[in-house]
Parts: structure tokens; C-alpha cells; sequence
């Protein structure tokens, strides 16, 4: 499963609290990604001659092996990840449950019949169309959900019937190689998972361009999908990249859930969460009472060891991120924003931060921050919110609070976004929708349905009879 390297070279893992290594992984060469792709290669013959009720078979092994490792693969989320450890069990619940999503999915992959006979000539003519795997997947995974993120690519993938090389994130490898562990065990044969660890400077261009390989399925940044997308070639790709999710709160809406959700929103996971609140535009009627609420209620979150179960703040996933943070706080200010509270490190800590900011400030309104930073901004109506959401480059989530359905569809019909939450966070979602982003916020649509459909082609089949 993991690339078995013929040298002794291996890169730690950290405990992103304490800094402490807990654990090496390999770090993965161009061979070894050969080595990968052969096997793979084997592994999409068997795929291909799978039949639907083993594949079945095989997700639900592996959902009832997930519900009986539930506590390690908490652990290894919140010790090597950024979730606390309530947030940790939170993720392995829905990674169950995508997988869950996948078996039932595996046995819905159908085709349709197709009229030939509506054209004249045709009258003879049969046929209908099959689905078939696309063949060979890579998985580029990120480090802020590690678990059913890699999920979201395998799940889907297996229940297509294709093979599978996994490349997690050089923070969070070990609950992705635990996951692969648990595969196995559930029946996949070996050759349809490898995973490949270590920095991807040794052999990303290997990965991401050989002709075998037929999809890529990416979560992560913007400036690696841009060389992704350069060095990929002629291959179906899926990313689900940044973003910089904007909420708009009207005069109409109910205050309370709003300043709840929009706390929620902005500081889960230490705010390392790319359909997080971000940018937070309030009309001008209720502005002041918002910014109050909601920074009373931030001031009670509590920043420490993700695990212990009372912490609603972890770690940031790396110092150099911690620095990313702050040069974004320090742009902002420069641009005219004040902070409201917060701009601090605690160890590996970073402090909820609220930024007040005018709309037309570009740092925080166009740049993305991956971290507890949220910039709120007052509005004089919708169109002037909605107006400020656009300017920026992203389009993944927006929300909206308002009691009034005339301004919800209006924000729904206008804001250039792949999802729109009513009275709700931009974080809501749920495992079976089509998740993605428009913009610089990717290409395509993940969820089991959705991925399913892109690890797929489709075949026509048509007869010509003799009536």
C-alpha cells in the first residue's frame, strides 16, 4: 500500500500541538510512483471486472472496521491535524458515512436507453448507454480534513471499480495510511491502492503527468493546481481549491443565529476550513449590535490541547502558516482595518481574530486567510453586500441571513458562488450533495454521486434489427 522504498530516506510526522514526532513515513520517489502506476495499471483490469455487489461488499466492510476504529482514527486526526478531538469525531462520523454513501451509490451506477428510432432511417436501431471505470485515479488530499477527504476521493472511486493512488498531505499521512489499512482489511486487493508519501517535489510531475493515469481528483491550494493543471496533459481533473466565503446579514434576520452561526462558521477547526466564514457583511441598521454579539461570544471560545474535550481552538497546522496568518492581518491593516480582538499566537495557537474592515478593503475581501481571521464590514442594503461578495476571485459558499424569501433568492439568483446557505453558515454540508466551487475555487463537483459520475465513462451500445 505505501510505497515500499528500496532506501532508508523517511520524513517525520508531528504532532501539530507539541511539536513532538510521532511517527515516519517514507519519502516516496519517481520510482516508486512507477511502481505505483504498474501496479495500478493491474489493478484497473481487476477493477474493470469487479462486479457491483463486491464493491459493495468491500464499502461496507470497511464502514463496519471504520465504526470499530472510531477512537484511533479520532486521535490520529486531532494529534497529527488541526481538529480538536470532539471536531475529530465529528469527521470520522461523516467519513462513515461517506462510505456508507459510496456502497449505496455502487449499486445505483446506471445507464439509460436511447431512442434511435426518433430519427428517420433509424427505425431498426437499439441501444442504450453503460457506464465503466475511467481507470486510474490519483488523490491529492488536503491536511484540514484527512480523513473524509480521502474518503470522498477513494469511496467513490471503488464503488466505479477503479484503482486508486492516494497522495495525502505530508502533515497528515498516518490516519490516511490507517484508512488504507482498513480498506485492505475490508477486501480491496492490493493493486487498486498504493499511497504515496513525502514531499512531491521528488516526484509530483511523474504523478500528475503519466498518460496511465486518467482522472485527478485535487483538494488543496490555488498555486499547486495551477501547476497541476499545466503538467497534468490530457486527463480529466476535479479540484476543489480556496476560497474566502462571505455571509451577508440583513436587518430582517434573527441576530442571535446569526452572530451563532457566523462564530461557529469563522473559528471550527481553527478556522482552517475552506468553506469557513471569512468575510462577514452586515446592513447598517443592526451592524453595531452584531459586532458586539459576536465578539462577546468569540471571547468565550477557548484556545488549547485539541485533546481535551472542553477546547474549541487547536493547533495551526505549521509555523509557516502561522506567519501566512499574520502577513494577511498586517495587509489588511495597512489597507485601513482594525482589529476588533485577537492577532495572537498561543504556541502553535492562533488567537479568534476579528478584523473591522470597509468593504473596498482588497486584502480582506479578495485574499484568502486559512485561519481563525474573520473580517466584518458594514453594508447600506443587499446589493451593496452582494456587490462587495463578487469582487472577490473566489466563489465556493456564501449564506445569507435574512427572513425575507424575496432577498434570499435575489443573493441566490446573483452571487457568483457554487452554493448559497440560507439562515446557515457557509460551513453547512452534507456528505451527499455536489460540493465545488466556481471561479478560483475549482472545477467540477465532488460528493459520492457527483465524483462517481466523473470517475465514469460512458459507453452507447447499438443494434440494428431486423423487425
Amino acid at each position: 500500500m505505501v510505497s515500499e522504498n528500496t532506501h532508508t530516506s523517511t520524513i517525520a510526522v508531528y504532532n501539530s500541538f507539541t511539536g513532538d514526532t510521532i511517527g515516519y513515513v517514507p519519502q516516496s520517489t519517481e520510482k516508486d510512483v512507477l511502481d505505483a502506476l504498474d501496479l495500478a495499471k493491474i489493478g484497473e483490469a481487476i477493477g474493470r471486472k469487479m462486479p457491483a455487489s463486491k464493491r459493495i461488499a468491500i464499502l461496507k466492510k470497511a464502514v463496519t472496521l471504520m465504526e470499530l476504529e472510531c477512537d484511533v482514527l479520532s486521535n490520529l486526526i486531532a494529534t497529527e491535524g488541526i481538529k480538536t478531538i470532539v471536531q475529530a469525531r465529528k469527521e470520522v462520523t461523516r467519513a462513515i458515512n461517506t462510505m456508507q454513501l459510496s456502497a449505496e451509490e455502487a449499486g445505483r451506477i446506471i445507464g439509460a436507453t436511447i431512442p434511435f428510432n426518433t430519427v428517420p432511417g433509424s427505425e431498426d436501431r437499439f441501444g442504450y448507454e453503460t457506464k465503466f471505470p475511467i481507470g486510474i485515479v490519483v488523490a491529492i488530499t488536503p491536511f484540514n480534513d484527512p480523513l473524509n477527504l480521502v474518503c470522498h476521493k477513494l469511496g467513490p472511486a471503488i464503488a466505479a471499480g477503479n484503482p486508486v493512488i492516494l497522495k495525502p498531505s505530508d502533515y497528515t499521512p498516518l490516519v490516511a495510511i490507517k484508512f488504507g489499512e482498513i480498506l485492505f482489511e475490508a477486501g480491496l486487493p492490493k493493486e487498486m491502492l498504493s499511497i504515496i508519501t513525502g514531499a512531491p517535489e521528488a516526484f509530483g510531475d511523474s504523478l500528475i503527468s503519466d498518460e496511465r493515469v486518467r482522472l485527478i481528483s485535487f483538494t488543496g491550494g490555488l498555486e499547486a493546481a495551477k501547476v497541476i493543471q499545466r503538467k497534468a496533459g490530457l486527463k480529466k481533473i476535479v479540484m476543489e481549491l480556496g476560497s474566502n466565503s462571505p455571509v451577508i446579514v440583513l436587518s430582517d434576520a434573527d441576530l442571535e443565529e446569526a452572530v451563532q452561526s457566523c462564530v461557529s462558521g469563522a473559528f471550527y477547526a481553527s478556522g482552517q476550513n475552506c468553506v469557513g466564514v471569512k468575510r462577514i457583511f452586515v446592513e447598517a441598521d443592526i451592524y453595531d449590535s452584531f459586532l458586539t454579539h459576536f465578539s462577546q461570544l468569540t471571547s468565550t471560545l477557548k484556545t488549547g490541547s485539541p485533546l481535551s474535550e472542553d477546547i474549541d481552538i487547536g493547533p495551526i497546522i505549521s509555523k509557516e502558516s502561522i506567519t501566512q496568518i499574520d502577513k494577511f492581518i498586517n495587509e489588511s491593516i495597512d489597507d485601513g482595518a482594525k482589529i476588533i480582538s485577537g492577532g495572537a499566537t498561543i504556541g502553535n495557537c492562533y488567537t479568534p481574530t476579528i478584523l473591522e474592515a470597509d468593504c473596498d478593503n482588497d486584502t480582506a475581501n479578495c485574499k484568502e486567510v486559512f485561519g481563525p481571521v474573520v473580517t466584518v464590514s458594514k453594508v447600506k442594503n443587499l446589493e451593496q453586500a452582494i456587490a462587495c461578495s463578487n469582487k472577490s476571485p473566489f466563489g465556493l459558499h456564501t449564506a445569507i441571513f435574512t427572513n425575507n424569501i424575496n432577498n434570499a433568492h435575489k443573493a441566490i439568483n446573483e452571487l457568483e458562488c457554487a452554493g448559497v446557505m440560507v439562515n446557515d453558515s457557509t460551513d453547512y454540508r452534507i456528505d451527499a450533495m455536489p460540493f465545488g466551487g466556481v471561479k478560483s475555487s475549482g472545477m467540477g463537483r465532488e460528493g459520492v454521486k457527483s465524483a462517481i459520475e466523473a470517475m465514469s465513462e460512458t459507453k452507447i451500445a447499438c443494434f440494428k434489427l431486423k423487425i
